[in-house]
């Protein structure tokens, strides 16, 4: 197994973990109940967000694997720290966002294999072997997060002292898989910024948050979680799948090219729904 892929596997590992340390059981059962907003939430994450990253990748000219790695952050939906990102923070609904956090990369684990065959490069389906694709994202996604739930469900003490950990555990791997495709990562930006691929994950990201904010009611804290559930894509899935399939290519950096694009417009964003939620103005 190559350094590029094991440092993707203990990305998502930790992210999967951490995820279902944050979740409360009781806010997952109550965000349940709500059919109609969980509804705009699968399909704005599912769907929307998918059809505008083909559509901008298009409009875009952007092809080979710079694409790819593009569209396969598209459709790998469910960032796990949303509870942080989009809960009370930037004055957004707790609950709605650790129940997303659970749904969303649960969901994603059948969803991107067939979302992958309608969105990718017809020669996409020979790289990529399906059902081993399943299985790895079931043991690597599916089972830390029903880990990470089971340990805040009966422990929750040592949920939260590990936590903290696991996001370092997290940022060290991400610290890990640029210095592994360092040498030739400043080239590969260039040729991912050469190809308009920045431009295009800007575009998407910027569309995506938009339409997370359109769909998420009337409500303004639902409004908030959901347009950065939306814009936010998992990197730890995205990575595993480019560095499993298309090692040495640009798909990689393309997909960390991507992340930091969403990291650097949804922390802009946060800061300012945090202002406009500590001084509410009137409708």
């Amino acid at each position: 197994m190559g350094a590029q892929k094991i440092a993707a596997i203990v990305m998502l590992v930790s992210l999967m973990l951490a995820a279902g340390m944050e979740i409360n059981r009781e806010h997952l059962m109550a965000a349940l109940k709500n059919v109609v907003l969980l509804a705009r939430a699968l399909l704005a994450n599912f769907i929307i967000v998918p059809v505008i990253g083909y559509i901008v990748v298009r409009l875009f000219h952007v092809e080979g694997f710079v694409a790819i790695g593009i569209l396969l952050m598209a459709i790998a939906a469910g960032v796990p720290f949303l509870v942080r990102a989009a809960g009370r923070q930037p004055g957004g609904s707790l609950g709605f966002a650790a129940a997303l956090a659970f749904i969303l990369p649960a969901l994603s684990i059948v969803t991107i294999p067939l979302t992958a065959l309608l969105v990718l490069p017809s020669d996409f389906e020979a790289r990529v072997p399906f059902v081993q694709l399943i299985v790895s994202l079931v043991g690597i996604q599916l089972v830390p997060l029903l880990i990470g739930l089971l340990v805040a469900d009966r422990a929750p003490a040592l949920a939260a002292r590990l936590q903290r950990p696991l996001v370092l555990v997290f940022a060290v791997a991400v610290l890990a898989l640029l210095i592994i495709i360092g040498p030739e990562l400043y080239k590969d930006v260039i040729a991912v910024y050469g190809s308009h691929g920045m431009l295009a994950a800007l575009a998407i990201v910027l569309l995506s948050l938009v339409s997370g904010w359109l769909l998420g009611g009337p409500e303004a804290e639902y409004r908030r979680t959901l347009s950065i559930a939306t814009a936010l894509r998992n990197i730890g899935t995205a990575a595993v799948i480019a560095t499993a399939s298309f090692p040495n290519t640009l798909v990689a950096p393309t997909v960390l090219s991507y992340f930091l694009i969403q990291f650097i417009v949804t922390v802009v964003f946060r800061v300012y729904l945090h202002r406009t939620a500590a001084h509410p103005v009137a409708s």
